[in-house]
């Protein structure tokens, strides 16, 4: 299925401020109190009939002469946010009891105190917390995530009843798959089934991560407004972010109605503080979840958290195992040779492989490239490496600890869109700059079909200014074929690549240090005059961070008095300032430099010497320190 779309934008949809709608839904009441003296100052028009109190007569009472809750004490210092659980709720002022029972539940803030009060039993189906427990038992056996899902679906939809369980999870882009399901049998299924990111999106995401469990008991409902409007000393409408009464957006009302359903229960699945997916369950007529099927989906849908948390916690261990015995052998076979050689992570190329959990690495030395798996030709990891060295990515250059990724390297590079079948993602680290060698790791194209519910290009807005939102129609199968792409490189994979980026870093560090310490001791014993100089940091000049003994007594000066001392302390005052500058710009490209310049030192007649800067090698491949020596001019 095809279909042409207009230009689309989603910029009015993640403004609807969804957290104030000035509004609840009709099967419960809320009660906006005073800290200060217990007055309520708004009320839902649901209120006037619970309380058999006219709304204008119940303003401005207090909310304890109208109803007593069976509640833990209020704290005495509602300085910062707290929530209560639900306790029932007596009317004493009413000729005679509401036909069912009801709960309340505190949301307290410094500014304002809510109270929501709803039926405390559910007509067509119950749970508690004593009934859910075998399932959370069981949840912490589960060997895969995806059984683990599989089997909170099932359960969940036998404890509360509706008539469809699903788990979605979330992807990289907020797009959503359905990885789990428990149905009623004459229901379609939903498994394996996308939805665009769109479908929900970040503000109604970021209202999941604080308040985790949500339901919609009749997508047909007439809102019940709060009066009045705008809180009468705050002026602003009142946030019902915490509310579970809260009215839902009429975009997603409309949504749901498109799809058939009539009353939702969304929990979120939050792992490590991160949205990871939804426990969504539909019903297909009106249904009311009460506050302890609500508790029982809560604990289910922390458990399944905690499960998928603890396998995904498993698989890192696993692949920090592989990272660590490619680590004792690289530092194995290092403090064996003089030098890490491409020949030597050549021999490595297997673990190189496990420890990215890719399908080819290619490993660089100079113009030489050694190719393992399944990898491009080397005229083609040519051209990717010299697209990477003409695109300037700083994060690679120098110290900075980086590793260039895709999984779309047609996107990255489009010049390189042909290569994808081989190469269509890859991390690219580079290695001891000065000898231009790198790691390559690639991942083969990864052709696949993705079953959309509809369209997901017809899920955004159509960009038509004062449009009203609204929602697709359509959740027809949608399939897509996506091209070019690879399996995404999780957090772990680009941890590891980092990883030996550093490791391999440091070894060289430690290497080149053991190297200059030698140097510097070859060069005490010499008789000609050499120091080495050290590049300043920060704008400041080159100083001395080296002298031999001759390099002293040409100065007349003390070794301890040289060293530290700026480049060009050891300048005669009357230097020619175009050769001073010369040799600074030619130190901060890090080059070598000759210049002939007088010595600041006592004597009767002017002394030159021609100053010879040699760069040193450096394991970031650019130079920090020279070898100075002073010649007498040629």
């Amino acid at each position: 299925m095809s279909e042409t779309v207009a230009p689309l934008d989603m910029d009015a949809c993640a403004r609807e401020p969804i957290h104030i709608p000035g509004s609840i839904q009709p099967h419960g009441v809320l009660l906006v109190i005073e800290p200060g003296d217990g007055r309520i100052v708004q009320a839902s028009a649901t209120a006037a009939d619970l309380l058999d109190v006219p709304l204008a007569d119940l303003l401005g009472q207090r909310y304890d002469a109208l109803l007593t809750l069976q509640a833990p004490r209020m704290p005495a210092d509602a300085a910062e946010r707290a929530q209560l659980g639900y306790s029932d709720v007596d009317f004493p002022r009413r000729a005679s009891a509401p036909r069912q029972r009801w709960v309340g539940a505190w949301h307290l803030y410094p500014e304002q105190w809510l109270l929501e009060l709803e039926p405390r039993d559910a007509p067509l189906a119950d749970a508690t917390l004593r009934e859910a427990l075998p399932l959370l038992r069981r949840l912490e056996t589960d060997s895969s995530i995806d059984e683990a899902c599989q089997r909170a679906a099932k359960n969940l939809r036998t404890l509360i009843g509706y008539d469809r369980v699903m788990i979605y999870r979330f992807d990289d882009e907020w797009n959503g798959d359905v990885v789990a399901e428990a149905r009623t049998p004459e229901l379609e299924s939903y498994l394996g089934l996308h939805y665009p990111a769109s479908d929900i999106p970040a503000q109604a995401r970021a209202l999941y991560l604080r308040n985790r469990v949500r339901q919609i008991a009749d997508v047909g409902y007439i809102p019940s407004p709060i009066q009045p409007t705008l809180h009468p000393r705050l002026r602003a409408p009142v946030d019902l972010s915490d509310v579970s009464l809260r009215s839902v957006s009429p975009v997603h009302l409309e949504y749901l109605a498109n799809m058939g359903v009539t009353a939702t229960l969304v929990a979120s699945i939050v792992v490590n503080d991160a949205l990871w997916g939804l426990i969504a369950c539909h019903h297909y007529r009106a249904y009311f979840c009460n506050h302890e099927m609500r508790d029982v989906t809560d604990a289910v849908s922390r458990a399944l958290a905690g499960r998928i948390g603890a396998l995904t916690a498993v698989a890192r261990a696993r692949v920090e195992s592989v990272l660590l015995t490619v680590r004792e052998k690289l530092i194995t076979n290092f403090n064996e040779a003089e030098n890490l050689t491409g020949d030597m992570l050549d021999d490595m190329a297997s673990d190189l492989l496990d420890v990215v959990d890719a399908d080819g690495v290619a490993v660089f030395h100079g113009d030489h490239v050694t190719r393992h798996g399944t990898v491009p030709s080397a005229a083609e990891l040519a051209r990717i490496r010299e697209q990477i060295e003409a695109s300037h990515h700083e994060a690679l250059r120098h110290d900075a600890v980086g590793a260039l990724h895709t999984d779309q390297i047609g996107a990255t590079f489009p010049e390189l869109a042909d290569l994808a079948p081989t190469a269509a993602g890859f991390i690219f680290v580079p290695l001891m700059p000065q000898a231009r060698s790198a790691l390559l790791w690639t991942r083969r194209e990864q052709v696949r079909t993705v079953n959309w519910a509809g369209n997901p290009q017809l899920s955004k807005l159509q960009d038509i200014p004062n449009a009203r939102l609204s929602p697709r129609k359509s959740f027809d199968l949608w399939q897509e074929t996506v091209r070019g792409r690879a399996r995404p490189w999780s957090p772990l994979s680009l941890e590891s690549a980092r990883s030996l980026r550093v490791l391999i870093e440091l070894m060289e560090r430690k290497r080149f240090q053991q190297d200059f310490a030698l140097l510097e001791a070859s060069l005490s014993r010499l008789r000609e005059p050499v120091a080495i100089i050290e590049r300043g940091s920060d704008g400041r000049p080159s100083r001395l961070a080296f002298v031999n003994d001759a390099f002293a007594a040409l100065y007349q000066r003390e070794i301890a008095e040289l060293i530290g001392c700026d480049l060009d302390q050891l300048y005669a005052s009357d230097a020619a300032p175009a050769e001073t500058q010369r040799i600074a710009t030619l130190l901060r490209q890090g080059r070598a430099a000759y210049v002939t310049l007088p010595l600041r030192i006592d004597a009767t007649a002017a002394v030159h010497r021609q100053f010879d800067f040699e760069p040193l090698p450096s394991p970031s491949g650019v130079s920090t320190h020279w070898l100075l020596q002073l010649r007498d001019p040629r």
